[in-house]
């Protein structure tokens, strides 16, 4: 059920104007990871641009919301369930992880030495980060629309999580966030031998978005 909840919220984000940010740092020959895929929105603008691309997500039903649009779209289907705490079997040259998918790790070192054991040399990482002031932007957030679908959305803060209340036609549904300093991603990514790391700003004024080079 929250998979399509979620993906009903997602529908009206600018996915192309994420993908021209990112162009700069990718080839078109280039096989690219969209690590944390969920239901296929940003994995479907890859491949419209003619990238090749593959998608992996711990949750099959929202792989499963991510099938039926690359089907529908006539475009290739390789999606596959993974949890991305654990190694990768494949390897490629650029790993996307958009939509905060690392914020909803408790500890990301073991995902980001899965993904730098997943990059050629020279591969790199794109991926964003909640903002540290999201925390407090956020406590006590309360949403209430009726489009795309009816729903109250309600967060709270507690420490360094965000803790996400979506009630939607009687059903609550609760997702754990945890927001950590800029400094604390960079120094992982310093330690794990990543380079040439960039922060820049992106189509998402709450987030940071990092480039790392293996």
């Amino acid at each position: 059920m929250f998979a399509k909840v979620y993906d009903l919220l997602m529908s009206d984000v600018a996915y192309d104007e994420l993908l021209t940010l990112i162009k700069p740092y990718i080839k078109p020959t280039d096989l690219i990871l969209d690590a944390g895929c969920g239901s296929g929105y940003f994995l479907k603008e890859l491949l419209l641009e003619n990238y090749y691309a593959l998608g992996v997500d711990h949750d099959d039903d929202m792989l499963s919301i991510a099938h039926q649009r690359l089907t529908e779209a006539h475009l290739p289907v390789r999606l596959y369930t993974h949890d991305l705490r654990k190694p990768l079997a494949a390897q490629v040259d650029i790993v996307v992880s958009f939509f905060d998918v690392m914020n909803y790790f408790k500890g990301v070192q073991k995902v980001f030495e899965n993904i730098y054991q997943a990059l050629y040399n020279d591969g790199k990482f794109i991926f964003d980060v909640y903002k540290y002031e999201v925390l407090d932007l956020y406590d006590g957030y309360v949403e209430i629309e009726n489009d795309p679908i009816s729903y109250e959305w309600k967060i709270l803060r507690k420490d360094e999580k965000l803790i996400h209340k979506v009630m939607v036609e009687d059903n609550e549904h609760q997702v754990t966030q945890y927001v950590r300093k800029l400094d604390t991603y960079i120094n992982l990514l310093k330690a794990l031998k990543f380079k040439d790391i960039k922060v820049i700003d992106g189509p998402d004024i709450r987030k940071h978005y990092i480039i790392a080079t293996k």
